[in-house]
């Protein structure tokens, strides 16, 4: 296991245990040092990784993507022959690969979310933070630098709402994960629709959704 990875495991470790924590005992039902000590780290360790409590539940990690961004702004990461959507769809599977799916965890979230409401206002505000650094990395990629282009907000929010629906889909409580689609088909499908949809007349809809469904 090389480094990074080793960093990715601390991270979920203390992101888990800080979740179990908080759907047990509330957000104010235990301390930083009191997480520490369960997880085996330093209060030192703690604050490389995140920059408060609120954000170790919500996975909110410091720095995360600084890098995976940047080089994805450089050309790197994906294939350059991508358009601007399928990039950041590509991306952002390439991510899920790094880091993974756990429907346990989404499962644990909710529970969070429903323990501790003022939470989700948080999530939402760290969402939209890293929707515009996604939108800056695609402004560099495609070079479009002039201040009020907007194409690279609209491909990003486009993208996120890709997102939205295909983990709505995968994580409701109904899906099968052993006989359904992948995190990476479902969402390579739904890309596919959206452009159908966009695409093609109300004649058409129905055959492309059967078309393009696994």
């Amino acid at each position: 296991m090389n480094t990074a990875e080793r960093t990715r495991v601390l991270r979920r470790r203390m992101v888990v245990e800080a979740r179990r924590a908080t759907v047990e005992h509330g957000l104010t039902g235990f301390t930083i040092e009191q997480l520490c000590e369960s997880v085996g780290v330093s209060r030192r360790t703690f604050f490389n990784h995140f920059a408060s409590k609120e954000d170790v539940v919500l996975g909110i990690e410091l720095n995360a993507d600084v890098e995976t961004l940047t080089a994805y702004a450089a050309g790197q990461v994906v294939p350059v022959s991508l358009d601007p959507l399928s990039s950041i769809v590509a991306l952002a599977i390439e991510q899920v690969r790094i880091v993974g799916l756990n429907r346990a965890d989404e499962v644990l979230v909710r529970k969070v979310f429903d323990r501790e409401p003022a939470l989700v206002a948080r999530f939402l505000s760290a969402t939209d933070v890293q929707l515009a650094k996604v939108a800056q990395a695609v402004r560099e990629r495609f070079g479009w630098t002039v201040s009020d282009d907007p194409r690279a907000r609209l491909v990003t929010e486009s993208a996120a709402g890709l997102l939205r629906v295909t983990a709505e889909h995968y994580f409701d409580d109904d899906f099968d994960e052993a006989t359904g689609p992948t995190f990476d088909a479902l969402l390579t499908t739904n890309l596919r629709l959206m452009r159908a949809a966009i695409t093609t007349g109300p004649t058409e809809s129905a055959s492309v959704h059967q078309e393009n469904t696994p």
